[in-house]
C-alpha cells in the first residue's frame, strides 16, 4: 500500500483547476466558489492599483492654468508687486511675482533693487499642489506687511508656466528659485528664508537640505501644515495601497530633515484633514533640535486649524510666529550688505 502523502502541489492542485466552462462559467462547488470570487476580487485590485499608479500624479499636482496671470489681479496699489522670472536648469522659464518688503511702492526695476539692498528679509514661498501664486495673494500681503520681501513663483506646468509637475521637475524649480535670489538679485542667502506650504514645505525641505550639505544653508527654513513623507500622508488617504511601492514622487521630508542645519518653524492645526498634524509633528520630532548657530527648533500648534484656512483662522498666531522667527534669524544680518 502506497503510504506517502501528498505533495504539496497536489494539494493545491483542486484550488487551481480551471473553472468549468472557462473564466465565466458558474462555480460548481465551494471551492470554486471561493476561487472564483478571490480571483475576481484580485483581479479588479490589481487593476484598480495599475490605474492609480497611472493617474497619481493627476491626483497629487492640481494647477490652476491660465494663459496671463496679470499682476492686477493681485488687488494691491501700484508698484507693490513686480513681476518676476526664471529659467530652470533644463530650460523652462517660470513667472512669479515680488511682493515688497512694507509694501513700499516701486515704479521701476531699479526702484525694486534699492529696497532689495537695505538688507530686509526675503522669503522664497513654495506653495501647495492646487492653484497657483494668485491663491497664496493673503500670505503675502501678511510677509510683506512685516517688512520681507516675497519672491512668489510658480512652479512648471501652474498658472502660465510651461511643462508638467513631478517631484524632480518641482526640485528643479526650486533650485531656479533660490538662483534667481542669490545669483540674479544679489541676495546673501543668510537674508533668505525658505517657506513651504504642504506639499510645497517637501520641496523646501529637500531644498533646504542640499542647500546645508552645499554650505550654503538658508537663514530659516517655514513649514506649514507639511508631512513627514508623501508616503505617510498618501497612506493615510488610501490605506488599503501599497503606497510605498506605487508613488513616484515621495517627498521624503523625514529622511533629509537631519541635514538642515538652519532655525527651524513648523506650523500645522490641529484639524488638518489633508495633512494630519501627526505627521507633521512626526517631521518635526525628526528635524535637529537646534540649529548650527544655536536656535531652537519651534513647532506652533494651532487649535482647531485647518489645512487650507490658516491664514484667515490663524491670522494673529501666524503674524506673530513669522515676525518673531524672521527677527530671530535675520537680527545679525539686517546691516550686511548684499552679495557680489
Amino acid at each position: 500500500m502506497n503510504t506517502k502523502s501528498p505533495s504539496t502541489w497536489n494539494r493545491l492542485l483542486p484550488w487551481l483547476v480551471p473553472m468549468p466552462g472557462g473564466m465565466f462559467g458558474k462555480p460548481q462547488n465551494g471551492k470554486q466558489m471561493l476561487v472564483y470570487f478571490f480571483s475576481r476580487v484580485l483581479a479588479f485590485y490589481i487593476l484598480a492599483m495599475i490605474l492609480l499608479m497611472l493617474v497619481q500624479r493627476w491626483l497629487i499636482y492640481q494647477p490652476t492654468r491660465v494663459d496671463t496671470l496679470s499682476i492686477d489681479l493681485a488687488n494691491t496699489p501700484y508698484g507693490v508687486v513686480h513681476e518676476i522670472s526664471t529659467k530652470t536648469e533644463d530650460g523652462l522659464e517660470l513667472k512669479g511675482w515680488h511682493f515688497i518688503a512694507g509694501q513700499i511702492a516701486c515704479p521701476d526695476h531699479e526702484s525694486c533693487n534699492v529696497e532689495l539692498a537695505k538688507g530686509r528679509p526675503v522669503v522664497i514661498l513654495l506653495h501647495g499642489n492646487g492653484g497657483n501664486r494668485l491663491h497664496r495673494i493673503e500670505t503675502c500681503r501678511l510677509l510683506a506687511s512685516l517688512n520681507m520681501h516675497v519672491f512668489a513663483f510658480d512652479y512648471r506646468g501652474y498658472a502660465e508656466n510651461p511643462g508638467s509637475p513631478s517631484q524632480t521637475g518641482l526640485l528643479k524649480d526650486a533650485r531656479a528659485f533660490w538662483k534667481y535670489a542669490v545669483r540674479n538679485r544679489k541676495i546673501n542667502p543668510d537674508r533668505i528664508i525658505l517657506m513651504g506650504e504642504s506639499l510645497g514645505g517637501g520641496v523646501a525641505t529637500l531644498l533646504a537640505s542640499e542647500l546645508c550639505q552645499q554650505n550654503t544653508p538658508p537663514a530659516g527654513l517655514v513649514l506649514r501644515s507639511t508631512f513627514s513623507s508623501m508616503v505617510d500622508a498618501a497612506s493615510h488617504h488610501y490605506p488599503i495601497v501599497p503606497v510605498s511601492w506605487l508613488l513616484w514622487d515621495q517627498y521624503r521630508s523625514q529622511s533629509v530633515i537631519s541635514n538642515i542645519v538652519c532655525p527651524l518653524l513648523l506650523i500645522h492645526g490641529t484639524e488638518d484633514r489633508v495633512v494630519p498634524y501627526a505627521l507633521g509633528k512626526k517631521l518635526f520630532e525628526a528635524a535637529p533640535a537646534t540649529s548650527a548657530s544655536g536656535v531652537p527648533k519651534e513647532m506652533v500648534t494651532i487649535e482647531r486649524g485647518t489645512h487650507n484656512g490658516l491664514i484667515y483662522e490663524a491670522r494673529g498666531p501666524l503674524t506673530i510666529a513669522y515676525d518673531q522667527f524672521a527677527k530671530q534669524v535675520i537680527a545679525q544680518s539686517i546691516a550686511q550688505p548684499a552679495v557680489n
